[in-house]
């Protein structure tokens, strides 16, 4: 196969449940394709958690940059390494803010790990641009597969990513319709306290039934989502790709609330991963009742969430920076 190719695997935790777990499967794609693999994480400003990785425990191997250090640190790691090419890996398109930094120094493209609502694009190419975020992500199928208690006492719907008012309209709305006779299942939100929420709960008679239980632990995750009846998405911040694929893997139905967040319906529906009907943009209370009720249309989509979680990103990724890494190489030797 002649010299393998050396590539530095910079993981950015741009988005909502992204996890410095996601980083070893990442590279171990890399690694089976003949690839000489080393990694780096950039972690968020943030100390929130399942919201951003960055109070999950350690990875061996795996160094994590601040992303003050970040600049310098990845240019500097590329340089002494000598590595042919960076693979950037974040939600945000092209790589973001940080990836500019990188100034050409060095050969890079970008790996999708999630879906970001910014039309705002970095200056990165993708490594394979036909994959949705969601075919090209990676995820640590070993977390979550021994059963948690629940950490709540009784049954209910989470909210696994912050929202907005919008988002919180037609979620709440849909909820109160769905659940009018099953005042059993409560919503639970895994954010801090938002009295503007807290608002529109109100409006939506949910007051009682709307619970800000903070952002949770790392190692929580899977417990919240393990014994949730549904979760529900947004993009009102990136979204891991890694954190639905670790959802389905776990057997929990997920619904994305909002127009912005159509391309991740879109992707679980285009999958059967989801029970729920077409409209950008909207929430029907019967699919949120179907979640509660876990209809065979949802046993259905989580049956088929479950094996799509299993499967690992499609060969494209690893093939495409193949490519890109001997048309790299020929056009030096053209050049010598």
């Amino acid at each position: 196969m002649g010299q393998s190719h050396r590539l530095l695997l910079v993981e950015q935790l741009d988005a909502i449940g992204a996890s410095r777990s996601d980083v070893r499967p990442r590279a171990q794609i890399l690694r089976h394709a003949g690839l000489d693999v080393r990694t780096l994480a950039i972690s968020s400003e943030d100390d929130d958690d399942l919201q951003h990785g960055t109070s999950e425990r350690a990875q061996p191997g795996l160094d994590c940059l601040s992303p003050r250090e970040a600049a310098e640190g990845v240019s500097r790691t590329a340089a002494e390494w000598h590595a042919d090419g960076i693979v950037w890996v974040s939600a945000t398109p092209g790589g973001g803010e940080l990836a500019r930094s990188l100034r050409g120094r060095c050969p890079a493209w970008w790996w999708p790990s999630g879906w970001a609502a910014t039309p705002e694009a970095g200056p990165l190419s993708a490594c394979a641009p036909e994959l949705d975020p969601g075919d090209a992500a990676a995820a640590d199928s070993d977390r979550g597969r021994t059963s948690r208690l629940s950490l709540w006492d009784g049954p209910y719907a989470l909210v696994a990513t912050p929202m907005g008012a919008g988002e919180a309209e037609l979620l709440f709305d849909a909820f109160a319709r769905a659940a009018d006779q099953r005042d059993e299942v409560d919503l639970v939100l895994l954010d801090r306290h938002d009295a503007g929420l807290e608002r529109v709960a109100r409006e939506a008679g949910l007051e009682q039934r709307v619970h800000f239980v903070g952002r949770a632990p790392r190692e929580a995750e899977s417990a919240w989502l393990q014994n949730a009846r549904v979760a529900f998405v947004t993009l009102a911040e990136p979204l891991s790709a890694g954190l639905v694929r670790r959802s389905l893997g776990l057997g929990c139905p997920l619904l994305a609330v909002g127009h912005a967040a159509e391309p991740v319906a879109g992707w679980l529906r285009g999958h059967g991963a989801s029970w729920s009907r077409p409209g950008v943009g909207t929430l029907a209370w019967d699919t949120v009742a179907d979640a509660l009720h876990r209809t065979p249309a949802v046993g259905a989509a989580i049956q088929r969430g479950r094996a799509l979680a299993a499967q690992g990103p499609a060969p494209e990724v690893a093939a495409g920076l193949r490519a890109a890494l001997a048309g790299v190489h020929a056009r030096r030797d053209r050049a010598a």
